[in-house]
Order: C-alpha cells, then sequence, then structure tokens
C-alpha cells in the first residue's frame, strides 16, 4: 500500500514530462528564427566568401558584394579576407580565385604585401617577350662579317674559316639572356638545409611576384616572390629535405633551371649538418 503513492506520483510526472514536451515541440512551437551565414562553420563561412569572389567578378556590384560579407557579421573582415588571400597561395589554390579574393580584399579595406603582390603582378605578360627575344638570332645575318673580307680578294677569303668563326660565337650567346638562367648560387652547411631563391630583373633589381616551380621528393610546389618583404622582394624559399634532389622553374614547372642537392656536410666548426643553397636567378630582358 505504501509503494502505491510513489507509483501514482512517478505515473504522474512521466505524464506531464510528456505532456510539456508535446505542447512546446507541437502543439505551441518557437516562432522559425531565420539562418545567417554568421550561422555557418568556420569552413563554410570561407565558401561563402570564395563565392561571393565569384559573384563579384561577374556582377561587379560592390553594394551586393558588401551586403553578402555583412552577413558573415566578422568584426575584423580586412584582416579575415587577408588571412584568407594567404591561405590560398599556402594552398596552392587557383590562380584567379586567389586573385578574385584579393580584390575583394583590397576592396574591404585590408592592407598587406601579400594583396601587392597578388594585385600587381604582371605574370601572364612576363613570359610573353620570350618568344620575340628569342628569335633574336635576326642579328645573326648582321653579325655575319661576310662583307668584310670581301673587299677584293673575295674568291680566297671566303672560305677562311675566321669569318665563320666569329659570328658563329656571337649567337650561341644571344639564346642565353632569353631565358631565365642562375647568375650564381653558394652552399651552405646548416642543420636545417634551405633553398633560398631570389629573383633578380634583368637591370639586377630584386622582382617581387614571379611565381617559381620547385620539384623535390615532397613533390611540385610553388612559391611566389615578395612574400617575405624583410628577406627581399624577389626572395622565396623552401625547406630541403637530406639527400632530396631538386629543380627550379620559372614561371612554368618546365624548364628547369638546374638541380640543387642536400648532401651531409661539416661546418667550420666541426659539426654536421646538410647542404643548403642561396641561389640567385635573373630574368631576361
Amino acid at each position: 500500500m505504501r509503494g502505491r503513492p510513489a507509483i501514482v506520483f512517478l505515473v504522474s510526472f512521466l505524464l506531464g514530462v510528456g505532456g510539456g514536451f508535446y505542447l512546446a515541440w507541437e502543439v505551441l512551437p518557437p516562432p522559425p528564427r531565420g539562418a545567417s551565414p554568421a550561422d555557418l562553420a568556420p569552413p563554410y563561412q570561407d565558401l561563402w566568401v570564395v563565392l561571393a569572389a565569384y559573384a563579384d567578378q561577374l556582377e561587379g556590384d560592390p553594394v551586393t558584394l558588401r551586403r553578402r560579407l555583412d552577413a558573415l557579421a566578422w568584426p575584423d573582415l580586412p584582416e579575415r579576407m587577408s588571412a584568407l588571400v594567404e591561405r590560398g597561395l599556402l594552398e596552392n589554390w587557383p590562380p584567379g580565385l586567389v586573385r578574385a579574393l584579393a580584390r575583394v580584399a583590397q576592396q574591404v579595406g585590408a592592407r598587406s604585401p601579400v594583396l601587392i603582390v597578388v594585385l600587381a603582378t604582371p605574370v601572364p605578360t612576363r613570359p610573353l617577350p620570350s618568344p620575340t627575344l628569342i628569335p633574336t638570332p635576326s642579328p645573326m645575318p648582321t653579325a655575319t662579317r661576310t662583307p668584310y673580307p670581301s673587299p677584293t680578294p673575295s674568291p680566297t677569303r671566303e672560305p677562311s674559316p675566321t669569318p665563320s668563326s666569329a659570328p658563329s660565337g656571337t649567337p650561341t650567346l644571344t639564346p642565353t639572356p632569353s631565358v631565365p638562367y642562375v647568375a650564381e648560387q653558394r652552399s651552405l652547411c646548416e642543420s636545417q638545409p634551405l633553398l633560398r631563391i631570389r629573383v633578380l630583373s634583368p637591370d639586377g633589381q630584386e622582382r617581387a611576384g614571379v611565381r617559381l616551380w620547385v620539384k623535390g621528393p615532397r613533390g611540385m610546389e610553388t612559391l611566389l616572390t615578395g612574400l617575405k618583404p624583410g628577406m627581399g622582394e624577389g626572395y622565396a624559399d623552401v625547406r630541403m629535405e637530406p639527400q632530396g634532389v631538386y629543380q627550379i622553374g620559372v614561371e612554368s614547372p618546365e624548364p628547369v633551371l638546374s638541380e640543387w642537392v642536400a648532401r651531409p656536410c661539416a661546418d667550420p666548426e666541426g659539426g654536421s649538418g646538410w647542404t643548403g643553397w642561396e641561389v640567385w636567378v635573373r630574368l631576361p630582358r
């Protein structure tokens, strides 16, 4: 008899809780609240920005772009946009997407060396002069000193090898400045080897915004000069694996300039390490 009130109370309690839940969920549900991009998880918020940047390329409406970005409710919008551009560079996102994000970041007031490099790089225009410079062996007919030996004894001096050797030596030197080449290199013995690359313009000034393709044991990596302003406008580096072989291409994976290997070495203090490299690359005119 004493247990009956407890059972009645428990049954009544369960019925009351169940009825309350049913009343709250089914009979009187809360009013629906509009979802916002600010409620998305961080990866999907980044995707929202990417879609907004692509849409801005087609629409070109700064008011609509700003409304879409304000929907994220980011208090540090310029800094977040600049960080997203840097992430795109490090993760090798498509260049068109990185430029679109950089333009959006500039519109919202972001300022960083990365944006300057991405937006102010004539990357596609630099390879174009190479086809016009490659046919510059056009001076070869002018450099053929055939009129030199032809004053009077033309039959005797025509077969002489001296005029033919002079022009043949000069055209072999002309193709070398028409493509990027290694102007200087230096090896360093260090515990964690780096492949340090400095890209120079034809007049010897460091050039920012040059895309480098580095092939090594980890596969193909792309670098962009100028992302470390403290090291110089034309500077870029990559960590080398011990015994790893590395090749560098400028503005395209091919052709490669040379090969560099991280070999065992001994520093002046008697310690052991691996060979790192400093390479100076000169661009053609």
